[in-house]
């Protein structure tokens, strides 16, 4: 779990975790920020209240967003994990859902998990204030986002999944994301640096590794979102981000020949997008909040 001035909602992310860490091997928590913080008291406290396995790892300063990653990662190589181990990928603001956990793991506790795969979604929402972290009813059912087709299939090759995401951007979100250590390994090692976190869910699973994306049959984590945050706003904020997005597709393409036609045919709409956006006959499509169905809390 990264933390990065979490606050309140860190508290709630923690809250969640107890009844979870059994479904865990190891829980690696990474406070970004000075040692005398809030959210390391917090952490500390949540430890000792709990009598928790999790590890406890502070930056001391405030890292960028990719070198934050790469501070953990350092953590878990260091101290006995492998690439081929999975890691779950939770945001600090969300929450464990341990009822989607206990829906998808089998009577021992294991994940149904496919290599050379990486799984992003479905998500549980529920919504924050702009000013203020969500105080309705907990009890309520929850809409289930995906960024799947409706209805189906469940699983696509990593470059069409891409392309689709591309064409028509959906809400995705890497918080939940179940994928091996694998996929940050060759972020960090690829040449072109990722500058920030923008298009992490893409570029994580256009890492050479994966030639699967899937989603879970169930939301495991329950993300909060506010209003205004539709991704696709964020272009000029992205620039960077997509130049090295461009690398990484390319040298997945070499790696996988057969993402060429997908990504390919992604690129042309793409660009004939931007076209008619310059040429002021059309807008670049908003981000699509895809609903599936309704899930208890």
């Amino acid at each position: 779990m990264p933390v990065y001035r979490g606050g309140v909602k860190f508290g709630r992310a923690l809250d969640s975790l107890r009844d979870c860490e059994d479904y865990f091997k190891r829980i690696v928590i990474s406070l970004n920020g000075p040692s005398d913080s809030q959210d390391v008291q917090a952490a500390n406290d949540y430890v000792k209240a709990n009598n928790s396995k999790a590890e406890l790892i502070c930056a001391n300063t405030e890292l960028p967003w990719m070198q934050h990653q790469y501070f953990w990662l350092e953590h878990l190589s260091q101290s006995g994990a492998t690439p081929t181990d999975w890691i779950y990928w939770f945001a600090h603001d969300d929450e464990v859902k341990a009822s989607g956990i206990r829906k998808i793991v089998d009577e021992h506790g294991n994940w149904p998990l496919e290599t050379h795969s990486i799984y992003l979604g479905p998500w549980a929402m529920r919504h924050d204030e702009v000013d203020k972290p969500f105080d309705g009813p907990r009890d309520v059912d929850l809409e289930s986002w995906t960024s799947f087709p409706v209805e189906g299939p469940l699983v696509l090759p990593v470059a069409e999944w891409i392309s689709q995401q591309l064409i028509q951007p959906t809400y995705i979100n890497m918080s939940g994301c179940v994928t091996q250590i694998q996929s940050f390994i060759d972020l960090e090692k690829f040449p072109v640096t990722k500058p920030g976190g923008m298009r992490i869910e893409m570029a994580t699973a256009a890492a050479p590794n994966n030639l699967y994306v899937r989603e879970f049959s169930e939301p495991v984590v329950i993300t909060y979102g506010c209003a205004g945050s539709d991704r696709t706003k964020y272009s000029k904020v992205a620039r960077k981000d997509d130049r090295h997005m461009i690398a990484w597709l390319g040298h997945y393409v070499l790696k996988h020949p057969t993402a060429a036609a997908p990504t390919a045919r992604a690129t042309v709409k793409v660009a004939t997008s931007y076209l008619k956006v310059l040429t002021k006959q059309g807008s670049l499509p908003q981000e699509d909040w895809r609903y599936r169905t309704t899930v208890k809390p």
